[in-house]
Protein backbone atom coordinates (compact mmCIF):
# COMPACT_ATOMS: atom_id res chain seq x y z
CA UNK A 1 0.00 0.00 0.00
CA UNK A 2 2.75 2.41 0.80
CA UNK A 3 6.85 2.57 0.86
CA UNK A 4 8.79 5.19 2.65
CA UNK A 5 12.80 5.89 2.68
CA UNK A 6 14.96 7.95 5.17
CA UNK A 7 18.59 8.43 5.75
CA UNK A 8 18.55 8.40 9.60
CA UNK A 9 22.53 8.86 8.83
CA UNK A 10 24.96 9.00 6.15
CA UNK A 11 25.15 5.63 4.18
CA UNK A 12 22.06 4.38 6.03
CA UNK A 13 18.79 3.81 4.34
CA UNK A 14 15.75 2.63 5.87
CA UNK A 15 12.72 1.87 4.08
CA UNK A 16 9.40 1.15 5.83
CA UNK A 17 6.53 -0.98 4.01
CA UNK A 18 3.09 -0.87 4.94
CA UNK A 19 0.76 -3.62 3.26
CA UNK A 20 -2.18 -4.07 1.16
CA UNK A 21 -3.06 -7.11 3.61
CA UNK A 22 -4.54 -7.67 7.17
CA UNK A 23 -3.56 -4.46 9.36
CA UNK A 24 -0.97 -3.23 7.52
CA UNK A 25 2.42 -5.24 8.72
CA UNK A 26 4.28 -6.29 5.86
CA UNK A 27 4.82 -10.39 6.08
CA UNK A 28 8.62 -11.53 6.20
CA UNK A 29 8.04 -12.92 2.26
CA UNK A 30 7.45 -9.10 1.35
CA UNK A 31 9.88 -7.44 2.98
CA UNK A 32 12.59 -10.51 1.44
CA UNK A 33 11.01 -9.31 -1.81
CA UNK A 34 11.84 -6.02 -1.00
CA UNK A 35 14.90 -6.12 -0.03
CA UNK A 36 15.98 -8.33 -3.15
CA UNK A 37 14.66 -5.71 -5.88
CA UNK A 38 16.24 -3.47 -3.43
CA UNK A 39 20.15 -4.94 -3.13
CA UNK A 40 20.28 -5.59 -6.91
CA UNK A 41 23.19 -4.07 -7.74
CA UNK A 42 21.74 -1.57 -10.37
CA UNK A 43 19.61 -0.80 -7.67
CA UNK A 44 21.58 1.43 -4.88
CA UNK A 45 25.36 2.48 -4.49
CA UNK A 46 27.74 0.08 -2.85
CA UNK A 47 28.07 1.89 0.35
CA UNK A 48 24.79 2.36 1.16
CA UNK A 49 23.40 0.04 4.43
CA UNK A 50 19.70 -0.82 3.71
CA UNK A 51 17.27 -1.94 6.15
CA UNK A 52 14.11 -3.18 5.26
CA UNK A 53 11.16 -3.16 7.64
CA UNK A 54 7.35 -3.40 7.90
CA UNK A 55 5.68 0.33 9.44
CA UNK A 56 4.84 0.11 12.66
CA UNK A 57 1.28 -0.06 12.86
CA UNK A 58 -0.12 2.82 15.65
CA UNK A 59 -3.87 1.83 16.22
CA UNK A 60 -6.38 4.36 16.92
CA UNK A 61 -10.11 4.43 18.16
CA UNK A 62 -12.88 6.97 17.01
CA UNK A 63 -15.91 7.60 19.52
CA UNK A 64 -18.00 10.70 18.31
CA UNK A 65 -21.16 12.41 18.99
CA UNK A 66 -22.84 13.99 16.26
CA UNK A 67 -25.28 16.93 17.15
CA UNK A 68 -28.28 17.93 14.49
CA UNK A 69 -30.04 20.57 13.16
CA UNK A 70 -33.59 20.65 13.77
CA UNK A 71 -35.68 18.93 10.75
CA UNK A 72 -35.78 15.45 9.56
CA UNK A 73 -35.04 12.43 10.98
CA UNK A 74 -31.03 11.68 12.20
CA UNK A 75 -30.67 8.18 10.95
CA UNK A 76 -29.69 9.23 7.17
CA UNK A 77 -27.46 11.84 8.55
CA UNK A 78 -25.78 9.39 10.56
CA UNK A 79 -25.54 7.02 8.30
CA UNK A 80 -24.27 9.43 5.31
CA UNK A 81 -21.63 10.59 8.26
CA UNK A 82 -20.16 6.83 8.66
CA UNK A 83 -20.12 6.44 4.80
CA UNK A 84 -18.08 10.11 4.68
CA UNK A 85 -15.63 9.14 7.27
CA UNK A 86 -15.14 5.13 5.85
CA UNK A 87 -14.58 7.26 2.59
CA UNK A 88 -11.71 9.60 4.59
CA UNK A 89 -10.41 6.51 6.53
CA UNK A 90 -9.85 4.64 3.09
CA UNK A 91 -7.60 7.52 1.96
CA UNK A 92 -5.91 7.67 5.42
CA UNK A 93 -3.14 5.79 7.03
CA UNK A 94 -0.18 5.76 4.78
CA UNK A 95 3.42 5.86 6.54
CA UNK A 96 3.79 8.88 8.17
CA UNK A 97 0.18 10.50 7.93
CA UNK A 98 -0.59 11.98 11.01
CA UNK A 99 -4.09 12.01 12.88
CA UNK A 100 -6.16 15.23 12.86
CA UNK A 101 -8.52 15.83 15.06
CA UNK A 102 -10.11 18.95 12.45
CA UNK A 103 -9.51 16.48 9.63
CA UNK A 104 -11.80 13.89 11.15
CA UNK A 105 -14.75 16.19 12.13
CA UNK A 106 -14.51 17.88 8.54
CA UNK A 107 -15.59 14.06 7.05
CA UNK A 108 -18.00 13.74 9.93
CA UNK A 109 -19.49 17.22 9.14
CA UNK A 110 -22.11 16.59 6.45
CA UNK A 111 -25.42 18.24 5.67
CA UNK A 112 -27.88 18.48 8.23
CA UNK A 113 -24.46 18.01 11.45
CA UNK A 114 -24.63 20.98 13.47
CA UNK A 115 -21.75 20.12 15.26
CA UNK A 116 -19.15 17.56 15.72
CA UNK A 117 -17.75 16.46 19.54
CA UNK A 118 -14.89 14.09 19.51
CA UNK A 119 -14.40 12.16 22.63
CA UNK A 120 -11.80 9.70 21.36
CA UNK A 121 -8.66 10.70 20.14
CA UNK A 122 -8.96 13.73 22.44
CA UNK A 123 -5.75 14.90 20.57
CA UNK A 124 -4.16 14.98 17.03
CA UNK A 125 -1.90 11.86 16.58
CA UNK A 126 1.78 12.66 14.92
CA UNK A 127 3.05 9.48 12.88
CA UNK A 128 6.49 9.13 12.44
CA UNK A 129 8.49 8.36 9.03
CA UNK A 130 8.41 4.86 9.93
CA UNK A 131 4.58 4.18 11.36
CA UNK A 132 1.21 3.84 9.78
CA UNK A 133 -1.96 4.52 11.53
CA UNK A 134 -4.71 2.36 11.19
CA UNK A 135 -8.16 3.24 12.68
CA UNK A 136 -9.00 -0.26 14.61
CA UNK A 137 -12.46 0.22 15.44
CA UNK A 138 -15.41 3.92 14.86
CA UNK A 139 -18.43 4.52 17.45
CA UNK A 140 -20.37 7.39 15.58
CA UNK A 141 -23.76 8.36 17.95
CA UNK A 142 -26.21 10.59 18.03
CA UNK A 143 -25.95 13.41 20.71
CA UNK A 144 -28.54 15.05 20.27
CA UNK A 145 -30.65 18.07 18.13
CA UNK A 146 -30.70 21.72 18.63
CA UNK A 147 -34.05 22.74 19.50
Amino acid sequence: RDARAISPSPANVTVSILSTEGDGTATEALLNTVRAVLNAEDARPVADRLTVQSARIVTWRLNAKLYFYPGPESEPILAAAESSFRKWLAEQGLIGQDVALSAIAAALHVHGVQRVEIIEPTQNMAISDIQAARCESFTISEGGRNE
